[in-house]
């Protein structure tokens, strides 16, 4: 039976991130953004379905899924590209597909006693990182009752022509809530 995956994870370390999105040709300026980000991970994990919450302090992701249903996934605040995407288990590995314009695109997590383990790969290279589950069996969501008090970060703009013109992040707050 695979695990339940269940929990808040904070970023521990990432490598190889820059090489990764350079192969997705993902734009110099927009590739050293992300790069710099530590993104802490929510998994609320019931039966077949999952919700994988990515948060940053630029933008959050969310993937809500049902397990082996290939469903269309807006990858556009990464690269702008869309693709069919199917989460399955394999053994105790969470195993992301993506199909679409990037050949061999896709992901693994898995656990290590309170380790979460990502890696993920794209047409040439895989990038690693590490997050660490807080608050014990089930974790907890930042800004709850009871949890550290929310973050907050300052507001952040990028003009349209350092992102190649595709992307345009325009935020003047964003907490961890």
């Amino acid at each position: 039976m695979p695990p339940n995956l269940t929990g808040y994870y904070r970023f521990v370390s990432q490598e190889n991130m820059d090489n990764y999105l350079r192969a997705l040709d993902i734009n110099v300026v927009l590739r050293k953004l992300v790069c710099l980000l530590k993104p802490d991970k929510e998994i609320i994990h019931t039966g077949d379905h999952m919700v994988i919450r990515t948060i940053t302090s630029l933008r959050d992701y969310v993937m809500d899924f049902d397990l082996g249903v290939q469903f269309e996934e807006d990858l556009g605040p990464v690269d702008g590209r869309k693709c069919q995407t199917t989460v399955s288990w394999e053994g105790d590995q969470l195993v992301c597909e993506q199909l679409g314009e990037k050949r061999n695109r896709g992901w693994r997590h898995w656990l290590e006693g309170d380790q979460l383990h990502l890696v993920r790969r794209g047409p040439v290279q895989l990038a690693k990182s590490q997050s660490q589950r807080v608050g014990g069996e089930g974790g907890h969501s930042v800004g709850a009752v009871g949890s550290e008090p929310a973050l907050q970060f300052p507001s952040l703009r990028l003009h349209p022509r350092l992102c190649g013109g595709s992307h345009r992040f325009t935020q003047t707050s964003a907490s961890r809530v």
